[in-house]
C-alpha cells in the first residue's frame, strides 16, 4: 500500500499541472455558454495583446460581464498600471463598473480622469454622456461642463449629450444643450436632424 502512495501523489500532481484544453472558436463554442464565451475571447485577445493598456482594459469588461469578479479587478489594475495617466482607459474601466452596477467604483475611476488627464475632451465628453444614460444628471453635467470649458464650440459633443440626457428623462437638462448647439450652429443641418432624430428616437413629444 505504500509503494503506491509515491505513485498516487505523482499522478495527482501531474493531473493538477496539466494545462487546460484549448479553447476551440468554433460554431459550437459561439453558440454555447455566454460566461466561457466572454472569458475564452478575452482571454485569447490577452494572449495576443499581454501588454496593450486597452485590450487589458476591454479584457477586464469581459471578465465583469462575465461575473468573473477577480479577474477583472486584476485586468483593470494592470491596465492603469501601464497607462495610469490615458483618459480612454480609465474610462473604459469606469464604464465597466458602472454598466454592472459598481457606482462607487464608477465614479471613483470616472473621476480619475478628470485629475489625471484633464485636457482629454473626448473621454470627459464619454464620461458625461456615460452618467447621463443611467440617470446621474448632475454628475454628468459637472463633466460636461469641464468639456464645454475646454471647447466652447463642440456642437457635437453638445448635441450627443442633449441627447444621451433626453434618452434618460431630463428634457430640460437635454433642452439646454440643444440651445446651446443650435446657437452655435445655427445652418448645420447635421445638427438639426441630429437633434430631429433624438426626439424621435426617444419618442420625446410631449
Amino acid at each position: 500500500m505504500r509503494a503506491l502512495l509515491p505513485f498516487a501523489c505523482a499522478t495527482l500532481s501531474l493531473c493538477a499541472q496539466a494545462p487546460k484544453p484549448a479553447v476551440v472558436f468554433d460554431e459550437a463554442f459561439f453558440a454555447g455558454d455566454r460566461r466561457a464565451i466572454l472569458e475564452g475571447c478575452a482571454d485569447r485577445a490577452r494572449a495576443i495583446k499581454p501588454k496593450d493598456a486597452m485590450y487589458l482594459a476591454e479584457c477586464g469588461r469581459a471578465y465583469l460581464a462575465a461575473m468573473d469578479l477577480p479577474r477583472a479587478t486584476e485586468a483593470f489594475k494592470e491596465a492603469e498600471s501601464r497607462e495610469a495617466k490615458d483618459g480612454q482607459v480609465l474610462r473604459l474601466i469606469a464604464q465597466a463598473w458602472l454598466r454592472h452596477g459598481y457606482k462607487s467604483e464608477a465614479l471613483e475611476g470616472y473621476e480619475k480622469i478628470a485629475v489625471r488627464d484633464p485636457k482629454n475632451k473626448e473621454a470627459l465628453a464619454q464620461t458625461a454622456v456615460d452618467l447621463a444614460e443611467v440617470g446621474l444628471a448632475n454628475e454628468s453635467e459637472r463633466y460636461m461642463g469641464l468639456v464645454a470649458s475646454l471647447d466652447k464650440d463642440g456642437w457635437e459633443r453638445f448635441l450627443a449629450f442633449g441627447r444621451a440626457l433626453l434618452v434618460a428623462g431630463q428634457r430640460k437638462k437635454a433642452a439646454a444643450w440643444f440651445a446651446r448647439a443650435a446657437a452655435l450652429k445655427p445652418n448645420e443641418e447635421k445638427l438639426f436632424l441630429g437633434m430631429a432624430r433624438a426626439f424621435a428616437e426617444t419618442q420625446s413629444l410631449m
